[in-house]
C-alpha cells in the first residue's frame, strides 16, 4: 500500500478515533492520581508509590527497547500495536475486578494485584507504543503531521476535560474500594472502543525493513548511532532530564497527604485541575500550529516543569492555592508532550524510526529510576532536599534542548 493523500486522511482520522477515546479514559486511570491514590489507601507509602511509577515508566521503556529489535525487520507492525492495546484493557479489568472484591483478600494482596496488572500495563504499552510511533511516522503525509499532533491535543484536551468530570462524581458517588472500581471499569471499556482506531489503520509498509538480524545486532548498533546522530544523544538527555518532572506528580499527591491529607473527591479536584491545564496550550497550539517550533515548546516546558518542585514546597501549606499547581502540571503536560513526539518524528527517518523509538525508551534510564530513589531519598532526607534537587536536574535540560537541531526548529 502506498502512501496517497486518501490513506493519510483515513490514518488521520483513525489515530485521532484512538486519541479520543483514549482521552476519555485516561482519567479514569490516571497515574499521577488516581493509582498513586489507590496504592496509599490500599496500603502503600512512598517508596511503594516510588516503586510503582518506575514500573510504569520505565520498565515500559525498558521493554520498549526490546521490542524495537524484535519488530524492527516488519514492514508490517500493525498486529503488535493491537496486541499491546488488548493487553492493556486485560490489565485495567483486573485491578477494576480485584478491587471490588478487595475485601475478601488476604493483607496485602491487593498491593500484589496492582503492581502485577500495572506492570502488564506498562509492558503491554510499549509493545503498542513502538509500533505506534513507526506507523505515524510512514503512514500520515509529512506535510500533515504538525497538523495532526496540534488536532489531537485538543481532542486529547476535551477528552480528559470531560473525563475529569466524570472521574470526580465517580469518585464522590461511592465508598472506597466501590469508587476505584468502577473507575478502573470505565478506563477498560472506553480503551476497548479506542482499539478500534488501531484496527482501522491503513497500514504503509516500511521501504527498506532492515535484514532479521536479531536483538544482539540491534544492540551493538546503539554506541555507532549515537556517534551518528547528535540529536539523538541531546535528546536522551531531554528525556533524562525534563521527563523527570512527568514522574513527579505523584509525589505532589504525597506531599499533600502528609501535609494536610487526602480524599476521594480531592484527589477528583485535582484531575480537573490537571487536565483544565491542559486545554488552554492545545487551543493556542492548533491555532498556531503552522508558526511555533517543537523546540521553543520544549524549551517552555523545561520552566514550568522545573518550577513544580519549589512551587510545592512553598505554598503546600496553603491547600486552596496548592491545588492550583495541578494547572501548572498540566500546561507543562502538553507543551512536553507535544513537544517531545514531534521532536523524535522530526529527527528521524522512515528507515529508522523504529530504532530511535527503542533507543529513546531504554535510553530514559534516569526518569525511569529516579522514582524509586526519589522514594528512599524522601524517607532519608525528607521533601524539601529531594524537591530541591530535582528541580535544578529537571532545569538544566534547557541546555540539551537548546542544542536540538531538527527540521523546523533550527533557529529557536
Amino acid at each position: 500500500m502506498e502512501l496517497t493523500p486518501r490513506v493519510s486522511r483515513h490514518n488521520f482520522w483513525s489515530y485521532l478515533w484512538h486519541a479520543g477515546f483514549f482521552a476519555l479514559a485516561v482519567n479514569f486511570m490516571d497515574t499521577d492520581t488516581v493509582i498513586p491514590a489507590v496504592l496509599i489507601h490500599a496500603g502503600g507509602g512512598p517508596l511503594a508509590v516510588g516503586i510503582l511509577t518506575a514500573i510504569m515508566l520505565g520498565l515500559s521503556r525498558l521493554f520498549q527497547l526490546l521490542f524495537a529489535g524484535l519488530f524492527e525487520p516488519y514492514p508490517y507492525k500493525k498486529r503488535f500495536m493491537v496486541t499491546g492495546i488488548i493487553l492493556r484493557i486485560f490489565s485495567l479489568g483486573l485491578v477494576a475486578f480485584s478491587l471490588y472484591y478487595s475485601g475478601r483478600m488476604a493483607p496485602g494482596m491487593l498491593i500484589g494485584v496492582i503492581f502485577f496488572a500495572m506492570t502488564l500495563f506498562s509492558v503491554s504499552g510499549s509493545l503498542a507504543n513502538v509500533p505506534y510511533i513507526d506507523i505515524l511516522g510512514k503512514s500520515i503525509a509529512r506535510e500533515e503531521r504538525k497538523r495532526f499532533f496540534s488536532v489531537r491535543q485538543i481532542v486529547n484536551s476535551v477528552g480528559i476535560l470531560i473525563s475529569a468530570l466524570a472521574v470526580r462524581q465517580v469518585l464522590r458517588s461511592y465508598d472506597y474500594p466501590v469508587n476505584y472500581s468502577v473507575s478502573f471499569l470505565f478506563a477498560s471499556g472506553l480503551l476497548l472502543v479506542a482499539s478500534a482506531g488501531f484496527i482501522a489503520i491503513r497500514e504503509v509498509p516500511s521501504s527498506q525493513p532492515p535484514q532479521r538480524k536479531g536483538v544482539k545486532d540491534f544492540l551493538r548498533r546503539i554506541g555507532p548511532e549515537l556517534k551518528r546522530y547528535p540529536n539523538l544523544v541531546s535528546y536522551l538527555f531531554i528525556l533524562n532530564t525534563v521527563g523527570i518532572a512527568i514522574t513527579f506528580v505523584p509525589f505532589m499527591i504525597m506531599l499533600a497527604k502528609a501535609t494536610s491529607g487526602i480524599s476521594a473527591g480531592f484527589v477528583g479536584n485535582l484531575i480537573l485541575l490537571k487536565v483544565s491545564g491542559m486545554v488552554l496550550p492545545g487551543l493556542v497550539l492548533y491555532f498556531y500550529h503552522r508558526k511555533y517550533s517543537y523546540k521553543r515548546v520544549l524549551k517552555i516546558s523545561v520552566v514550568l516543569g522545573g518550577l513544580l518542585p519549589p512551587l510545592s514546597l512553598f505554598l503546600v501549606h496553603y491547600p486552596g492555592i496548592y491545588q492550583y499547581l495541578f494547572v501548572v502540571s498540566g500546561i507543562f503536560l502538553t507543551l512536553y508532550k507535544v513537544a517531545i513526539n514531534g521532536i523524535l518524528i522530526e529527527i528521524s527517518t522512515d528507515e529508522n524510526r523504529t530504532f530511535f523509538a527503542g533507543i529513546t525508551g531504554a535510553g530514559n534510564i534516569l526518569a525511569s529510576l529516579l522514582p524509586i530513589f526519589s522514594g528512599m531519598f524522601i524517607l532519608w532526607f525528607g521533601y524539601t532536599v529531594v524537591f530541591i534537587a530535582l528541580a535544578l536536574l529537571i532545569l538544566s535540560g534547557y541546555y540539551f534542548a537548546s542544542r536540538l537541531e531538527c527540521y523546523g526548529t533550527e533557529k529557536n
